[in-house]
């Protein structure tokens, strides 16, 4: 479980890179069209030596090099923009692809690339800008349709955001994107069993999706289904080569059988006054975190954790931490408690 009290979702994202179309933008770095076509040449060659063994920095210095002294075709612009995107400079990136589309204009992974760098630096009008041009160009391309559905996913505009999708899946029901975007539009509009359904739809195209057998793990943990949860998290782990997400598998896997075992979890925060800890009740109800409350105001040794106390059981805690929490609904918070170090307030997180 995470700091805020509940299961940790980890989203497998893919680039966007090669989505609008069956090659990416790196598919072949071609060898520069100039006089000086051999040593340029050797410079692409090594760039792509570099950036293949991990040395992105040095692969970068090598590209713009061969740039600066004319290998300046669409295949290299591209392929330092991806370095660079890799390299979280989308601002770089996207100069280069601009530049790349006047070398040849209409290539449809070009404008996914535009798409995913202006996401990067906020800006979504951008993004669906490029993503509609893309969309002119190949009006039937399901990888299109897909990235509109996404961006206004991201945006927060659900009916867009289905009706994109709904054309994407009906140009190519084998879109796994698509199917895993509808899974995500289903979860968000509170449809668990739907958004289960679908995940189903992607693992049945593609067995081994990992993001398909965490976010089953995690919607089961969260209806309550333990056992059914544990056996789909150890499923995604063996699946997986991503550190972060094992970590996550981890902590869900334990707060499951935390949970089992009956256990409790709940955060508080501690302060001096009587007055301030009244005012966090008030700032509480009104929607702010508690947790980032805690981050600000709690004097307790745990406040950098969000308050959070972990799981505990019976005579774990102190007779009146425990009593407390016992009679609070999950999410509850409750009232200002005067104790000898000062006044706490404790929220329950199951």
């Amino acid at each position: 479980m995470s700091g805020s009290g509940r299961f940790v979702a980890v989203a497998v994202c893919q680039t966007v890179f090669g989505l609008l179309s069956a090659s990416s933008l790196a598919a072949q770095v071609a060898p520069p069209p100039a006089e000086d076509g051999a040593p340029l040449l050797r410079l692409v060659q090594e760039a792509e030596s570099l950036a293949r063994r991990g040395d992105l920095e040095q692969a970068v210095k090598r590209y713009e090099k061969a740039l600066a002294q004319g290998a300046g075709s669409a295949d290299v612009l591209n392929r330092l923009a991806e370095l660079y995107l890799i390299q979280r400079s989308p601002e770089r990136a996207i100069s280069l692809l601009h530049r790349s589309l006047t070398e040849e204009p209409g290539q449809l992974p070009v404008y996914s690339g535009l798409n995913e760098a202006f996401l990067a630096v906020g800006r979504l009008d951008s993004a669906l800008y490029y993503v509609y041009q893309a969309r002119r160009i190949a009006p039937k391309n399901s990888g299109v349709r897909s990235q509109l559905g996404y961006l206004y996913l991201q945006s927060g505009d659900l009916e867009q955001a289905r009706a994109h999708l709904d054309s994407a899946l009906h140009l190519d029901d084998r879109n796994i994107h698509a199917q895993r975007l509808l899974a995500l539009w289903y979860t968000q509009v509170g449809q668990t069993d739907s958004a289960m359904s679908r995940y189903q739809m992607v693992l049945e195209l593609a067995p081994e999706d990992v993001e398909a057998h965490n976010n089953i793990a995690f919607m089961l943990a969260a209806q309550g289904k333990y056992l059914e949860a544990l056996d789909w998290y150890q499923k995604t782990k063996a699946l997986s080569q991503d550190p972060q997400l094992s970590h996550a598998i981890n902590l869900n896997v334990e707060a499951i059988r935390a949970i089992m075992d009956g256990k409790m979890r709940a955060r508080y925060i501690l302060v001096q006054s009587e007055s301030l800890a009244m005012d966090l009740v008030e700032r509480i109800s009104a929607g702010e975190d508690f947790g980032e409350l805690a981050v600000r105001f709690s004097r307790a040794p745990n406040a950098r954790d969000g308050g959070d106390l972990g799981f505990f059981g019976p005579g774990d805690m102190l007779s009146s931490v425990e009593e407390s929490v016992l009679q609070l609904q999950v999410g509850q918070t409750s009232p200002v408690i005067r104790t000898e170090r000062g006044y706490m307030l404790l929220q329950r997180l199951n």
